[in-house]
């Protein structure tokens, strides 16, 4: 069974094997030659494997995002996508949490800041998102 017909994970795994070897090649070349090259990538695919292994047990056991949390896209901000979250369970209407800040957010955080007596910025910040968690959110 090749890696093109292994699942995923299994594909993942041999993924960093050969990654891992061919590192340890290159390096265990450098230093030592020949017979280091073989050492390297001996010892360097030992980690790779290992290192997919705990790679896919991680992605395997991590949590699933809450309901009505969608997956952010790969720019996303995640003190973003928590404002958000933290506005939505306080009964804000920020919009999809995405962690993309958009108008929805924007003015939810307004409304939120308004409401409290904090400065109106419309802007996420550390800070804000303290004062949500503190208060239900």
């Amino acid at each position: 069974m090749g890696i093109a017909s292994a699942g995923p994970a299994s594909a993942q795994i041999l993924k960093r094997g050969v990654q891992g070897g061919v590192a340890g090649a290159v390096i265990g070349g450098i230093v030592d030659g020949g017979s280091g090259a073989g050492k390297g990538a001996a010892i360097g695919a030992g980690v790779g494997l290992a290192a997919g292994a705990i790679e896919k047990d991680y992605n395997k056991h991590r949590a699933a995002p809450p309901p009505g949390y969608a997956t952010p896209p790969r720019y996303a901000n995640a003190m973003v996508a928590d404002t958000q979250a933290s506005l939505l369970r306080l009964g804000y209407n920020p919009g999809p949490v995405d962690g993309v800040m958009g108008p929805g957010t924007r003015q939810a955080i307004s409304n939120y800041q308004y409401a409290w007596g904090l400065p109106v910025t419309g802007s996420p910040s550390p800070q804000l998102l303290d004062h949500m968690r503190r208060h239900g959110g």
